[in-house]
């Protein structure tokens, strides 16, 4: 049998506000010592342009974490979520999942989202190309130690990297991935190899309406057939993209299916932390990983102040 876990949680949020411009604070990491840039790249004939970043506080290579965007494509978030982990010693890359050609950010009108992200639900195939040239373009990086590799994702980008993970044994140097609020949990295509070594994990709320329990049970089917290391996190008085901070607190209301639940992101994100230094192979000694305060204490600091207040 496949290792298993299984963890549900409940949670209540404390009211938030926040816009896309909040995510660049200083405060939550020396901007000084995180450097960025764009990477261009390529699947097949689309151009693609990834964002990197990593602090320059260590040096040589490092664990990379690769970041498959939500539906509007990369934005702000994606990028703060990347020099999170840049802060605490990592290299964050944003994967470009519509390519160069397509203005991208919440900006984009809902049904522009829908058109672009249909292509990749429709076609497990494409989802999976798309997945694993972003994969492949951070093992040339001189940044990036090239076998230690983690994907995640949120939203769109959540049920992308578990398309990721079907495409092993084509994905060299990828050790796992977790989607956070994923959608969808199923495939159409090929499911996940029996054999594949990949840590797959989902952080999903209990209440996020697009998570059937036929589709949980499903996902849970799959991994657990492929025998390997997974994990599925559930988290209660929770919708769907509750780590997004510029949603409003979820309120109950079961007519809205969006909402920001602080308890359930923290929650979410420093189980990901875990994972991180396990599959790494991190946690035997106490190193910049393992010490690295992850610039995620949203309890102190101007972010704090923003998130935790009344």
């Amino acid at each position: 049998m496949g290792r298993l876990y299984l963890v549900t949680l409940l949670f209540l949020s404390p009211l938030a506000s926040w816009a896309q411009n909040d995510y660049d604070y200083p405060t939550l990491w020396d901007p000084n010592t995180i450097v960025s840039s764009s990477v261009d790249y390529a699947d097949g004939d689309a151009k693609l342009k990834g964002y990197l970043a990593y602090s320059n506080a260590t040096s040589g290579p490092r664990p990379v974490v690769i970041i498959y965007p939500d539906w509007d494509g990369i934005s702000n978030y994606e990028r703060f979520r990347a020099n999170l982990l840049a802060s605490m010693g990592y290299a964050g890359f944003v994967a470009d999942v519509y390519s160069q050609s397509v203005q991208q950010g919440p900006s984009i009108p809902v049904a522009n989202r829908s058109a672009l992200m249909m292509p990749f639900r429709s076609n497990s195939s494409y989802w999976r190309s798309r997945a694993v040239a972003a994969l492949t373009t951070v093992r040339t990086l001189d940044i990036a130690q090239k076998d230690k590799i983690f994907a995640i994702g949120y939203c769109f980008g959540g049920g992308g990297v578990f398309e990721l993970a079907r495409a092993w044994p084509n994905t060299p140097g990828l050790l796992g991935v977790g989607g956070f609020h994923p959608g969808p949990l199923v495939t159409a295509g090929p499911k996940l190899q029996p054999g594949s070594p990949l840590r797959v994990y989902a952080f999903s709320g209990a209440d996020d309406p697009g998570i059937t329990g036929d589709s949980v049970v499903a996902w849970k089917n799959e991994m657990e057939a492929a025998n390997g290391t997974w994990g599925f996190y559930n988290y209660g008085h929770t919708v769907h993209a509750f780590t997004i901070m510029e949603n409003p607190v979820w309120n109950g209301d079961k007519n809205v299916s969006n909402g920001y639940n602080a308890a359930s992101d923290h929650a979410s994100w420093w189980a990901l932390r875990g994972i991180l230094l396990e599959a790494f192979q991190l946690t035997n000694t106490s190193n910049a990983y393992t010490s690295a305060g992850g610039a995620y204490d949203y309890q102190t600091g101007i972010a704090g102040a923003k998130l935790m207040s009344a």
